[in-house]
């Protein structure tokens, strides 16, 4: 499996921080890093495969990613990110001090790696992304010092904005995000979307517009979506039958869910639950190997 080095991204063994944008980021294969990483999803839509397990991630998302995680992105639409590399070192940003912010140490389940921004927090973040970028480009020992401040900052900066996917409040002028977070909260149910427009003050039409700007994709084909990655995650992890499976993650009809899983997979679950049970040995036997250090003996 591939492994992304930090000599690949940063300088000298004096730099903990780096900004990575990936504008549009391409589908990209599993792989490991020896640094950590916090992605920021500023529009467009893709599949995001953390640790064997798929996210539909789009517009205002936030991942947080450990060195000893691996994850790929397929299936990528307009996918725009940033990516904020770091090293966690003596100083500023101590793993004790800023874990807290990223990811809670009693908190295990996958879905709290991701986590959602407002459109206006979204907004928000780009000065403060610029100035860390233009910071962590400069070679000099004040700006390492000026980079790990931002960074620092964008960390409880990110801690304070966020709030869960399927989060009860959330600002009532935020009306797109109030439509993902009812999607993320209510996919298993019975939806009609044009119910969801009215309820959120848009016209059917005018929130298919706005949705597909924001997402690259329909909502009808987000909500397929996330019914697939709950079904995907239910395949791989219970003995529940497909037809039981289908109609937990949202779909009332299991011959559509099993059209809609080979359109977009290119496999029928049953195979899909076959091939992820018969590579899970292997993914034990990588999960129990010890974890590599991270390399601090980097030179200029």
């Amino acid at each position: 499996m591939l492994k992304l080095q930090v000599s690949e991204f940063f300088r000298a063994a004096s730099q903990f921080v780096v900004v990575e944008p990936r504008s549009p980021q391409v589908r990209f294969p599993l792989h490991e890093h020896d640094f950590y990483e916090i992605v920021i999803v500023s529009s467009g839509n893709g599949w995001h495969v953390l640790n064997d397990e798929p996210h539909f991630i789009s517009c205002g998302e936030v991942l947080f990613l450990r060195a000893e995680d691996r994850h790929a992105f397929e299936e990528v639409d307009q996918l725009h990110l940033t990516n904020i590399l770091y090293r966690p070192n003596g100083a500023l940003l101590q793993p004790d001090r800023i874990r807290p912010y990223l990811q809670p140490a009693d908190d295990g389940a996958i879905e709290r790696r991701y986590w959602q921004l407002s459109d206006g927090a979204l907004l928000g973040l780009e000065p403060l992304v610029t100035a860390l970028a233009r910071e962590s480009l400069k070679p000099d020992a004040a700006s390492a010092v000026m980079a790990e401040c931002l960074f620092a900052q964008l960390v409880v900066t990110l801690w304070r904005d966020r709030f869960a996917t399927d989060a009860d409040h959330l600002a009532p002028s935020a009306r797109l995000d109030h439509v993902l977070r009812y999607l993320r909260h209510n996919f298993t149910q019975p939806i009609d979307l044009d119910e969801v427009a009215e309820r959120f003050g848009y016209s059917p039409r005018n929130l298919r517009r706005v949705f597909s700007v924001a997402t690259a994709t329909t909502p009808h084909s987000y909500l397929v979506k996330l019914r697939l990655a709950r079904a995907m995650r239910a395949l791989r992890t219970t003995d529940d039958s497909v037809t039981e499976i289908a109609l937990a993650s949202g779909f009332n009809d299991s011959n559509y869910f099993a059209y809609s899983f080979k359109k977009l997979l290119g496999t029928t679950p049953f195979r899909y639950r076959q091939d992820a049970r018969s590579s899970a040995p292997r993914a034990a036997e990588h999960s129990a190997a010890p974890p590599r250090r991270v390399n601090q003996s980097l030179t200029q």
